[in-house]
């Protein structure tokens, strides 16, 4: 069976694609499914393919939450109406400032027509129409980032590395540096989605100075993130797909 994994940008799915491989085994593969009409080379955002015995898996950027609707009509609709290309669809979002509900709300209303329903951390088996008005299935999962309080992938990061106590007091501390340092770097931090990059950027460069100037990619990938329980909560649904 095809699935596939929408999110927002590159460093999501540079974190679920080594979080799948050390904790459900999915590895990279270069090429699709022969029999599934998408070119990923003409993707502007991310876009791999991996594989687990019989299965593959597709994981996207689609460039961020208000594109998520655009990206699917032009990317993925219509490989799954005319050839039910995938069995399962997982959207992840960052919850910002929105309550889970909201979040929700949009995501059940972005994959229309194949997906109408969408509930946090839980698969909805959705009925649509195919090319030939056959009634099919598709299993459907929101993993809302984090749950429990507003913010984003970063917060999600930092959550996971507070876990450690000695750990946790240095990103109390970046964040207080943080805020210090924002009337002085407004051109910079102009709002709480940079405040919360340059959180975890300044927890980060105290955590790993050797590893600082390293690509963000490199810097995931250099973390054991698999014995972390806050994103064993957060992806325990996203390791069935």
């Amino acid at each position: 069976m095809n699935k596939i994994i929408l999110c927002e940008g590159e460093t999501d799915a540079i974190l679920l694609s080594y979080y799948l491989d050390k904790v459900a085994g999915w590895k990279f593969c270069k090429r699709g499914p022969a029999d599934i009409a998408i070119k990923t080379d003409t993707f502007e955002q991310s876009a791999n393919w991996y594989q687990k015995d019989e299965d593959r898996l597709l994981i996207c950027a689609v460039g961020g939450k208000d594109k998520v609707g655009a990206f699917f009509k032009s990317k993925i609709l219509r490989p799954i109406v005319d050839a039910g290309a995938f069995s399962r669809i997982a959207l992840v979002l960052d919850r910002d400032e929105k309550e889970v509900l909201s979040v929700e709300a949009h995501a059940s209303s972005v994959l229309k027509p194949v997906v109408t329903t969408m509930r946090n951390n839980e698969w909805i088996s959705n009925a649509y129409k195919d090319a030939y008005e056959m009634d099919q299935m598709i299993d459907a999962l929101l993993v809302v980032i984090p749950t429990e309080h507003q913010g984003a992938l970063e917060t999600l990061l930092m959550d996971s590395i507070a876990e450690d106590p000695y750990d946790a007091v240095i990103v109390k501390k970046a964040g207080e540096f943080v805020e210090e340092m924002k009337p002085v770097a407004s051109k910079y931090i102009d709002g709480r989605r940079k405040e919360i990059k340059a959180h975890l950027g300044v927890t980060w460069a105290i955590l790993y100075p050797e590893k600082v100037f390293k690509l963000m990619n490199e810097q995931i990938q250099s973390v054991e993130w698999e014995k972390s329980e806050v994103l064993r909560e957060c992806f325990k649904q996203l390791i069935e797909i």
